[in-house]
């Protein structure tokens, strides 16, 4: 069985990820998969996230809760990207966009949920071996990535 190698990003350990890092991430994700170099993606990481860090788009928040806020923070930076990727694909764009929404949402998710669902589902290790690290039964490890995976299934999958 071949496994593959992820590199862990730093804030899935953390107990609460920024919007600086989620913006960061998405902008990152969105310009390397719809074709940036590295050294481009990186310019575009630094304009971008000190803009919309600032902007007084992500001063308002939404109604509700942390996470109501963060997904108002996503729809400016994927307004953002869009503007800046006119002469890309649409079809590229938009499967890079989902992809960097999926992880945005990985990281809203509550630390534990969060560390379950990137060791399981995105580094494929085996719920023994996260059980073992932990010290967290089988079942809570169990309950923490269902509902992990459906937290993302159900706002990674909505339109931005």
């Amino acid at each position: 069985m071949a496994t593959r190698h992820t590199t862990e990003p730093p804030w899935i350990r953390c107990p609460e990820v920024s919007d600086a890092d989620r913006i960061l991430d998405m902008v990152y994700v969105v310009a390397r998969r719809t074709g940036r170099s590295p050294k481009a993606s990186a310019r575009l990481c630094t304009r971008l996230v000190s803009e919309l860090a600032t902007s007084t788009t992500l001063a308002v928040s939404a109604p509700g809760s942390r996470q109501a806020a963060a997904r108002h923070v996503r729809v400016a930076v994927a307004t953002a990207l869009r503007v800046r990727s006119r002469r890309c694909d649409t079809k590229v764009f938009d499967d890079a966009l989902a992809e960097a929404v999926a992880r945005d949402e990985l990281a809203l998710l509550p630390p534990r949920q969060r560390f379950t669902v990137w060791s399981i589902a995105v580094s494929h290790r085996q719920v023994a071996e996260v059980v073992a690290q932990t010290g967290w039964t089988r079942s809570q490890v169990l309950r923490l990535l269902n509902a992990g995976l459906s937290t993302i299934t159900r706002w990674g999958t909505k339109p931005v």
